[in-house]
Formats: structure tokens, C-alpha cells, sequence
């Protein structure tokens, strides 16, 4: 998909979570940000993780512009990104919420029963459209192939 079609239709079929992206880069403007793709990464310091809305993207690990392409982390978010164009107004009900749920109540679930958070249909999905794979089970995520479009 071309990076200009993603942006026009997370910034339309996508508006409602597109708009909270671009209110939280507004907070935001002041910490590092790139264009990826067809949408916005913004890095925040943290431990927290990274979330998706429409054309936005706010990861708490300094990964470079330079080095997305091939990170594992940026590509899976990209993958959200891009579920977003696909769902538009159903995203946040199919993905966003159903995601957040997964992260943040079923931690000690997945620990007792050895299930990667990447598992759950929204992370694995994200995983395939961004092009992710893991080379065994529970074992190390990384980019398939250099789908790099120019951004």
C-alpha cells in the first residue's frame, strides 16, 4: 500500500483514533519524532511499551529513524497502523481496546500459561501486516524482509 493511501485513509476511514493520535503528538511535539511509512513515530521515554493511533505512533525505546526499518518493535506498531487503515471507525473497538485489555489485565495469565503477548489475534495480526515473524515459539522477533518504502 503506498505510503500517501495510508496516511488519506487514516486521516479519513481512520479519523476518530487519527485525531487522538495527533491531539497526544500535540502534547508530545517536543520529544523526538520521524516520519515511517505513512504515519508519525514519536519516541517516549518509558517502560510502558508502544500504541497505535491511525497515523501516530508513540514508543517508549529511542529507535531511529535510520533504524525502523528493521526494527521488530516500530514494524509491529506499523502493523496496528495499518490495521487501522483497514477497520477504520471499528479499530479502536476490534484492536485498540481489546489490545489494551490484553496488556494490561492478563499479564500474570500469560505468564502461568507460557502465552507470548503476541499470541492474542490483535499483536499477531499486527505482527503479519508489519511484516514480524519469531523464529520459534517465544523465541526472537524480528523483520522479515525490508519492505521499506521511501518515507
Amino acid at each position: 500500500m503506498k505510503i500517501i493511501t495510508i496516511f488519506i485513509l487514516n486521516a479519513t476511514w481512520g479519523f476518530l483514533q487519527t485525531f487522538i493520535g495527533f491531539i497526544a503528538f500535540l502534547f508530545l511535539v517536543g520529544k523526538p519524532h520521524y516520519r515511517y511509512k505513512g504515519s508519525i513515530v514519536t519516541v517516549v521515554k518509558g517502560s510502558w511499551g508502544g500504541i497505535s493511533l491511525g497515523a501516530f505512533i508513540l514508543i517508549d525505546t529511542e529507535i531511529t529513524k535510520d533504524d525502523a526499518p528493521a526494527s521488530a518493535f516500530v514494524n509491529h506498531e506499523f502493523g496496528h497502523t495499518l490495521q487501522s487503515t483497514v477497520l477504520g471507525p471499528l479499530y479502536l473497538f476490534i484492536i485498540g481496546l481489546p489490545s489494551m485489555i490484553w496488556a494490561g489485565l492478563f499479564e500474570g495469565y500469560r505468564k502461568r500459561k507460557g502465552v507470548s503477548y503476541y499470541d492474542f489475534y490483535t499483536e499477531r495480526w499486527a505482527d503479519e501486516l508489519g511484516g514480524v515473524v519469531m523464529s520459534q515459539p517465544g523465541g526472537y522477533r524480528f523483520v522479515k524482509n525490508d519492505r521499506e518504502e521511501e518515507t
